[in-house]
């Protein structure tokens, strides 16, 4: 991990040196941007965890000037938010919590190809679910992330410097299915078993970005 981390820092500062001085959008073509999703579950935990949010943050490198392919790097947080909502408040002197919310924290690499505004975009890499007990939530703390992705940017001021970018996008969180039982007393002296079960969390999202030339 540390290695394939190391390597990825590597070709993100050999990126930023080879490109300083293209011209372009801003000074070197490079686009960092932020924003938000907001989403729809599909799949396995969609009854539970149906609504998905979070915010993004993406580094876009071009590959060459005359070539409309960047490579994007991306993280960011997406939380799958419960049926019931999710809320903590304070009463009585103690805290509460109702509700639940799945925490994750993406890194991925991709690439962008634009065709005038309109862009397409594929990515894949890790997602770390944060929660402080993942084995309750899925199978995996870290598992498999890709991506895929369709919108349009906007350009805006001298040398299209500002932009903002909207895209409706597919994320898949690859992990396998796992039932988990559990045997307690209801207290009538008889056993009583509940089965959950844990899997992939994917969501189509609309995803907003406002970025900056670098």
């Amino acid at each position: 991990m540390k290695k394939t981390l190391l390597a990825l820092v590597v070709l993100v500062c050999a990126a930023l040196t080879s490109y300083a001085q293209v011209p372009g959008e801003g000074s070197s073509g490079i686009r960092l941007s932020g924003g938000f999703n907001v989403g729809g579950t599909i799949g396995h935990n969609a009854s539970d965890y149906p609504v998905a949010s979070g915010v993004n943050l993406n580094l876009e490198i071009p590959v060459n000037e005359d070539v409309p392919l960047n490579i994007i790097l991306k993280t960011g947080y997406t939380g799958f938010i419960s049926k019931d909502g999710y809320s903590t408040g304070y009463s009585n002197g103690e805290s509460y919590s109702y509700g639940s919310i799945v925490s994750f924290v993406p890194a991925q690499i991709g690439v962008r190809v634009y065709v005038n505004k309109l862009f397409f975009e594929g990515a894949a890499g890790a997602s770390f679910c944060i929660n402080s007990d993942p084995s309750a939530y899925t199978s995996k703390k870290t598992a498999l992330l890709v991506s895929p992705a369709i919108g349009y940017g906007w350009r805006f001021g001298y040398s299209e410097k500002f932009g903002l970018d909207l895209s409706l996008a597919y994320e898949a969180r690859i992990e396998p299915t796992r039932e988990t039982t559990t045997n307690y007393d209801d207290g009538s002296g008889f056993s009583t078993s509940i089965t959950t079960s844990t899997g992939a969390y994917n969501q189509v999202a609309l995803r907003v970005a406002f970025s900056f030339g670098l």
